[in-house]
């Protein structure tokens, strides 16, 4: 998807134009590419390629094969090319500098024939009138050195004849960061970047100016996952508000992460309390029997009950916790061996289940963890242990028998889960729970 910023952007009344600019790789012709398709259905689409191959884009974008080969009807000239004119005759009289390359030892001036492919955009959108014309010049510093004509004479010839006239919108891709001095000729200035994140990108893009449009949210992280352009957003939500929740991505992307036998989630303080409780709901949902949780403490038993009931038709859950809480385990907070013993917890769910524990609560209870290794390899021998740790926890040192670790950071306002499988961004959207492939 692509920002709704933009949508609205390019659907306002008049005539409307968007500079893309970005180090290389960055997504540029992608994020380009996804607007049109996005917006094919009310725009007349035509997109002008000066470095990348037909086959190569129909190839990550079928759907642009039969919009390239579609040619409008040729109608009388209603557009003023005044510009055009103007620019054709500096070209022609040489006035721009002519580009000169040799060719079997002969020399060659570069003008072409006298730029066809401005030509060809002005035949288009009179040949879809009075529709309007949504086009992409892929890339505009492209036609500025294959004619040899300055970048910011061939997109204010444009502007002036075409975006301004209302009749169609462009959107300039510019590959060169040094060209600056021309995205004031631009109504609209989107900017993408990249940056190493660990051992992965974080991609994120800043919506500079959109002339006449509200921008609500000017900077998003966004994925090229799939050779396709998503920009993310995460919208906080409650799980009281919800009538159902849809779990399944995120219990297919753990399924292989809980079949061992000890399992640590490190949580950010960050990380939305809402997706822990999906998270938890997803972790009850493969316990194959009634599962023992000590809460972190940042979410509360009763909670977790009133979820498991809400969403998890037909299963329960038993809690351990303080005394005053109403757990079915009353933890003094003496010793953990003894009160968390094997006996104690098959006494209450039974073997071959699952026990959860939250580790900043036992932290409380507990004046040290130097026992918690201890603990987790005598559950381990009969139960299933998911451990709850906030990051960077203090007052965990060493080594505790974990066989899979887990992450659930922010990468900044975004939500990510991040294992052996990638990271991924976790969202809701119509009481779904998705997992968005970052890349």
């Amino acid at each position: 998807m692509i920002p709704d910023e933009i949508v609205r952007f390019f659907e306002m009344n008049g005539g409307h134009s968007l500079i893309i600019k970005g180090e290389p790789g960055s997504g540029k012709t992608t994020f380009a590419l996804e607007i049109l398709n996005q917006l094919k259905d009310k725009f007349e689409i035509k997109y002008v390629s000066t470095r990348v191959a037909d086959e190569v884009l129909f190839l990550q974008f079928p759907w642009l094969k039969e919009v390239i080969k579609r040619k409008p009807e040729k109608k009388e000239r209603k557009l003023k090319r005044s510009e055009l004119n103007k620019l054709e005759g500096i070209v022609e009289e040489g006035l721009i500098e002519e580009r000169v390359k040799l060719e079997e030892g002969e020399a060659i001036i570069e003008v072409g024939e006298m730029l066809p492919e401005l030509e060809e955009i002005y035949d288009f959108v009179e040949g879809v009138y009075p529709k309007r014309a949504l086009i992409c010049v892929d890339s505009i510093d492209g036609l500025s050195e294959k004619y040899g004509v300055p970048a910011e004479k061939i997109l204010y010839t444009l502007q002036k004849d075409i975006v301004e006239s209302g009749v169609a919108n462009i959107i300039f891709i510019l590959e060169n960061a040094g060209f600056e001095n021309i995205e004031y000729l631009g109504d609209g200035v989107v900017s993408l970047h990249h940056e190493p994140w660990d051992s992965y990108w974080k991609r994120y893009m800043y919506i500079q100016k959109l002339r006449g449009a509200a921008i609500k949210n000017s900077r998003y992280i966004y994925t090229l996952y799939g050779g396709h352009f998503n920009a993310i957003k995460y919208q906080p939500f409650s799980l009281d508000s919800l009538a159902s929740l849809e779990i399944h991505e995120l219990r297919e992307h753990l399924k292989e992460v809980l079949s061992h036998r000890v399992i640590n989630f490190i949580v950010d303080s960050r990380f939305p309390v809402e997706l822990i409780g999906a998270l938890f709901l997803t972790v009850i949902e493969e316990s194959q029997s009634i599962p023992l949780i000590l809460p972190p403490s940042g979410y509360p038993g009763d909670i977790i009950k009133a979820n498991v009931e809400r969403f998890l038709k037909g299963k329960e859950v038993k809690l351990a916790g303080f005394r005053g809480q109403g757990g079915d385990i009353v933890l003094e907070g003496r010793d953990m061996l003894i009160e968390l013993s094997r006996d104690i917890i098959n006494y209450h769910i039974g073997k071959n289940s699952l026990v959860i524990l939250g580790v900043d609560t036992l932290g409380d209870l507990y004046e040290n963890l130097r026992d918690l290794p201890r603990l987790i390899e005598n559950t381990k021998k009969e139960q299933k242990v998911i451990l709850f740790t906030p990051q960077n926890y203090e007052k965990l040192k060493g080594g505790i028998g974990v066989e899979r670790t887990v992450f659930l950071e922010m990468m900044e306002n975004i939500p990510i889960i991040k294992d052996l499988h990638g990271v991924h961004a976790i969202i809701e959207e119509k009481e779904k729970i998705h997992l968005v492939p970052l890349m």
